[in-house]
């Protein structure tokens, strides 16, 4: 009873700003752990701003500072020692009992920065005590990782397959590539030019399996959430919705292999976004999309802006 006390007193803030929920959403509970040198202003500048952007409440885990120096420092023994600070254990046990809890049909983990490091140990420990089913509840979108290592394993396929027009069964599929994975959904958004970037999810995507989910690499720099991520990839208009379009929406994607995601390899490419893939995208998407491929084609985090859902998702 306590440690619930505390975890919701002091480790856990909520979105403030008024939107307009959908029924639907009542099944969804979205998580965000922010990164490096927030406070809980800037915590709930965050989880504001992330309402707005996809027309849901947001819990907010708030990883405190201690500076950015010692921020810095925490990050590099949480990486090399898979240390788990009171702020990472306080986001598994949220996250996993909202998971565990029949009332949702979906949890979305929303990481940033530092909170990466963070989400990749609890993805870990999830993936060791929840089964198959429930995982598969969770869709995990990150901005600017310093993670080491984001795992997904393949899991058995009992309870996996859907009846064919002929009476036999089939694979689940999804459009991510991600089927028969543990979590059907991973995307992470990544600044070319980002510091945490480079010494984060670009430096070690290229390694085989070390960083599982599609890797979206923007041509521009700038690591905080707000102002580098979320105005650039989600902006806003003057009434507080995310607008049709925008720059790096509209740019067309190149399909690279992990290992091309390297900090040299990533910074040459100005003028379309690097994606990776197990495959051709253009296989992937070929139902659906006519003309060159854009990042808003493939992005999921993109369908569920302004309160949307993705299609596959639409009941």
């Amino acid at each position: 009873m306590v440690p619930a006390l505390w975890i919701f007193l002091y480790a856990v803030a909520f979105s403030q700003v008024a939107i307009e929920e959908r029924p639907e959403h009542e099944r969804e509970h979205w998580i965000f752990i922010n990164g490096v040198a927030v406070g809980n202003h800037w915590l709930q500048n965050n989880i504001d701003r992330l309402a707005y952007t996809f027309g849901r409440r947001i819990t907010g885990v708030h990883n405190p500072t201690d500076g950015l120096v010692f921020d810095i420092i925490e990050c590099l023994i949480q990486r090399t020692f898979t240390f788990a600070t009171p702020d990472t254990r306080d986001g598994y046990a949220i996250t996993k009992a909202t998971l565990l809890n029949p009332k949702y049909e979906k949890v979305v983990l929303i990481l940033h920065s530092q909170g990466g490091i963070e989400g990749s140990l609890i993805i870990d420990w999830l993936l060791d005590e929840l089964p198959e089913d429930i995982l598969r509840k969770l869709e995990v979108y990150t901005f600017g990782n310093a993670a080491n290592h984001f795992n997904n394993p393949f899991k058995s396929l009992l309870g996996l397959k859907q009846p064919s027009t002929d009476g036999s069964t089939i694979p689940y599929q999804n459009a991510s590539g991600q089927a028969n994975k543990s979590v059907l959904h991973i995307e992470h958004y990544v600044n070319a030019l980002d510091f945490v970037c480079v010494w984060g999810v670009l430096q070690f995507a290229s390694v085989p399996n070390r960083y599982m989910g599609r890797i979206f690499v923007r041509p521009g720099s700038g690591h905080q959430l707000n102002q580098h991520y979320l105005d650039a990839m989600f902006t806003l208009g003057p009434d507080r919705k995310v607008l049709d379009t925008n720059e790096f929406m509209e740019m067309g994607v190149k399909s690279v292999a992990y290992e091309k995601i390297r900090p040299k390899h990533a910074r040459y490419a100005r003028d379309e976004v690097l994606i990776t893939s197990g495959r051709s995208v253009r296989d992937e998407h070929e139902d659906n999309i006519r003309g060159p491929l854009r990042v808003r084609d493939i992005s999921r985090l993109w369908q569920y802006r302004n309160g949307g859902s993705p299609a596959d998702d639409i009941k």
